[in-house]
């Protein structure tokens, strides 16, 4: 019983990393608030949850914010690309209904289809940002080309992205509840687990 609640133990260690997510939640929350640094605060807490996994942080605050500041640029500007994608689904969604009915149909699956790669998008490339020291074109390649390698991971990966929104919209208790994780642990959390299986996928390169 004393080694369960000893700076050694279970209790202790979990105990830790709670507050280390709880913390990463906050200042990812505030670092989020101007739009234009969702990227970079993204990679920040890729970059802070995979140093929490191998052990290597130090304090997960000034892990975090000097991440955000050192791929600050590199990850503004794929924010930037995905919010023109993303803008451009959906104001070509809301005039689809313009188009003739024959047409209608493929117009939602492109949009559909480009809407998926936007999401994969925006789920591995933060996290190779903070990983890696690449370029704007190596980085998407090279993203690219570890999503198709290790596709079942990567499909793992992303299921952790997305379902916890898809449940979200079941229903409006189900969105109050999710609300209130995310304003506490959720983003953390799901970084944390996403982070897991990215390590097993970026250790072997």
């Amino acid at each position: 019983m004393t080694n369960l609640f000893s700076y050694d133990g279970v209790v202790y260690k979990s105990g830790t990393k709670l507050f280390q997510l709880l913390v990463l939640n906050v200042l990812y929350l505030i670092t989020c608030l101007p739009l234009l640094t969702i990227g970079a605060a993204n990679t920040a807490l890729a970059c802070a949850t995979m140093k929490m996994i191998e052990g290597k942080e130090g304090n997960v605050a000034v892990d975090y914010l000097r991440s955000f500041k050192s791929n600050f640029k590199m990850a503004t500007y794929f924010n930037l690309i995905f919010g023109v994608i993303n803008a451009l689904i959906l104001l070509n969604y809301l005039f689809a209904g313009t188009v003739t009915p024959l047409l209608r149909g493929l117009v939602y699956a492109a949009l559909g289809l480009a809407g998926i790669i936007s999401i994969i998008g925006m789920t591995f490339i933060y996290p190779y940002i903070a990983r890696f020291d690449d370029d704007m074109l190596t980085t998407t390649k090279n993203t690219g080309l570890l999503i198709l390698k290790h596709g079942r991971l990567s499909f793992l990966i992303l299921m952790i992205a997305v379902i916890p929104v898809v449940v979200a919209c079941l229903s409006p208790l189900l969105m109050v509840f999710a609300i209130y994780i995310s304003a506490f642990i959720g983003f953390s959390l799901t970084t944390y687990l996403r982070s897991l299986l990215l390590l097993s996928i970026y250790r072997q390169y």
